[in-house]
């Protein structure tokens, strides 16, 4: 063995990190995560590991440790994961795997269930926020959406440090948050859940909440029937609200004119703009004129 180099990596000096050029973070101090449900995975790791620990973890990771960090698919072997590589002090990158427990199909169908009773959180994490009643509604079907500890989140490194997490899994940790900021669905890729199949899940729920005039019964996919989920915010939509399919919402009803009035009454004139009074009043003779010549 050569004198001054450790004996299980030969780096040199011992312990000291190679410089590499990876995936660099918007954030240059302070958190990671900006968001409430990046910060719970954050929140996992910090609770768990010691601050001299956290502390290189970011350093790892606005320094370009981390030169890979894929999130698994699901539905194949990786589902479920994230997979990262890190530059340590040794000449080979470590391994790193972030893993989040997935959701069977009977699990899937009732996240589906739920949404069908409420679309319009499913909407909001599809437009790239994830609202806290997204959260509320998985409770009310017995799921857990988010990690609460690191019992929830496991993590695994290449590296020689037996204590959890390890400094290169908190640096892929704190890439991970920022990655969940800008698109939260990658919280419900890591349960296993594909973005078409649940939007297919969710159109079939609908579909027959509709068809069976609301009654609450819907498949589950296995031939058995399951109680639609309450609504965790507000009441179902109605049957022809598919705004979260992609379709156009219907126009809105005209609004109710009282007998006597014209259009003109029942219209906000701030809508026309600065000059919206003298518009109406220019209009109004026009409208009384038309209508004075139907009688």
């Amino acid at each position: 063995m050569t004198v001054g180099k450790t004996p299980w990596d030969s780096s040199w000096p011992p312990g000291s990190r190679i410089p590499a050029d990876g995936i660099r973070p918007r954030s240059k101090r302070g958190a990671f995560a900006t968001t409430w449900w990046g910060r719970r995975f954050t929140d996992a790791v910090e609770e768990a590991a010691g601050p001299g620990r956290l502390s290189r973890g970011r350093t790892y990771a606005r320094a370009g440790q981390v030169v890979h960090l894929d999130v698994g698919t699901p539905g194949t072997r990786t589902a479920g994961r994230v997979l990262a590589t890190v530059q340590g002090s040794r000449s080979r990158p470590y391994d790193v795997v972030l893993t989040l427990g997935t959701w069977d199909a009977e699990t899937r169908g009732e996240l589906a269930d739920a949404l069908a009773a409420d679309p319009s959180v499913l909407t909001a994490v599809l437009g790239g926020t994830l609202p806290e009643a997204f959260e509320q509604l998985c409770l009310d079907a017995g799921l857990v959406l988010l990690p609460r500890s690191l019992s929830d989140l496991r993590t695994s490194c290449t590296c020689p440090d037996l204590v959890e997490p390890c400094k290169h899994a908190a640096a892929v940790v704190y890439l991970l948050a920022e990655r969940l900021d800008d698109d939260p669905f990658t919280v419900l890729r890591l349960r296993g859940v594909d973005r078409d199949g649940l939007l297919s899940l969710v159109a079939e729920r609908r579909a027959a909440l509709d068809g069976d005039g609301g009654t609450g019964e819907v498949g589950d996919g296995g031939g058995r029937a399951a109680p639609a989920r309450r609504a965790a915010v507000g009441g179902p939509l109605p049957a022809d609200a598919s705004f979260w399919r992609g379709r156009p919402l219907p126009p809105p009803p005209d609004p109710a004119v009282p007998p006597g009035a014209s259009a003109l009454d029942a219209l906000d004139a701030s809508f026309l703009g600065p000059a919206g009074d003298a518009v109406v009043a220019r209009l109004r003779p026009l409208l009384d004129a038309v209508a004075g010549g139907g009688r």
